[in-house]
């Protein structure tokens, strides 16, 4: 009995574990998931009772119903959307790494430098996009005030995109920068070793040691980097509040006004929100199979 009982607390130990994450994965991710995915189907405002409408909001989107209005917001935001991926993810990546390579050699300042970096990550997106108004206001802002011009960032396009891609690389790279700093150091030192005695310059150790040996941490990098850049809201809602004319309106922040600002129309921003994933989903599945491509490489 003794041995039975045992063996049926290791069976059920694993399940255990699980259970808090699984718990709350269902909680606040399946079942929202779902009921999006039914309330795509109704005409809801929050004060009347749902009501059946089938395909009607998935035709809006795609213009095959009413005036087109609808569509044209929202394919403009998903384009705005996919203009600050492109844009973004590269820098996100790039600037990081140059970043993690120059705090590992300085390391006389490594714990500060790395602090340095990683601060502006931990504030919120409102608290940056409110600091960096102060700095970009037309009229009154520090950096027209030095630069002795009107420079409308804020209000004028391209400034307007300009000011969202310099806010959200200095809002992200710290936490890309610590991945970095983490593929950095396994890198083995004796290949680096072996190298310099070969002869090998800094840009060749780099390319040919460094660069393969943290792939596998640049292609999370890239994975993640890309979805939260998919879900950008706050710079274009907070800091241009999607102007000028739209110009910054990103897809996200078309799903919040549908939903909360103002139209009310929640099964119409459900219906939005299906779309825009499964868009989300086609790049997270390239990159999932870039992944298991990579294991397979690395397994030869």
């Amino acid at each position: 009995m003794k041995t039975k009982g045992k063996k049926y607390i290791r069976a059920v130990q694993p399940y255990l574990f699980v259970a808090p994450f699984l718990f709350f994965f269902v909680l606040f991710a399946l079942v929202p998931l779902v009921m999006g995915i039914a309330i795509s189907f109704t005409k809801w405002d929050y004060a009347s009772p749902m009501e059946w409408c089938g395909l009607d909001n998935y035709k809006l989107l795609f213009g095959a119903l009413g005036s087109g209005k609808v569509a044209k917001d929202f394919w403009s935001g998903i384009l705005h959307t996919l203009l600050f991926v492109v844009v973004e993810t590269p820098l996100l990546i790039l600037i990081p790494l140059g970043v993690a390579l120059l705090i590992t050699k300085c390391r006389k300042i490594k714990k500060f430098s790395m602090g340095f970096f990683y601060f502006p990550t931990i504030l919120s997106i409102t608290t940056v996009c409110i600091l960096f108004n102060f700095l970009l206001d037309t009229n009154s802002g520090i950096i027209n005030h030095y630069l002795h011009t009107e420079i409308p960032w804020i209000t004028q396009m391209p400034y307007a995109w300009i000011s969202i891609f310099l806010l959200s690389t200095w809002w992200g790279v710290g936490g890309n920068m610590i991945l970095y700093i983490a593929g950095i150091a396994n890198v083995p030192q004796e290949l680096l070793e072996a190298a310099t005695l070969d002869g090998a310059n800094a840009l060749q150790r780099f390319f040919y040691i460094t660069l393969p040996c943290i792939k596998r941490t640049m292609l999370y990098t890239f994975i993640m980097t890309t979805i939260g850049n998919f879900n950008m809201l706050g710079q274009s809602q907070v800091l241009t509040a999607g102007g000028p004319d739209y110009m910054t309106s990103t897809a996200m922040m078309v799903i919040y006004d549908t939903a909360f600002g103002g139209k009310n129309n929640f099964g119409r921003a459900c219906a939005m929100s299906i779309v825009f994933a499964a868009i989300m989903f086609v790049f997270t599945f390239v990159g999932y199979r870039l992944q298991i491509a990579d294991d397979k490489e690395a397994s030869v």
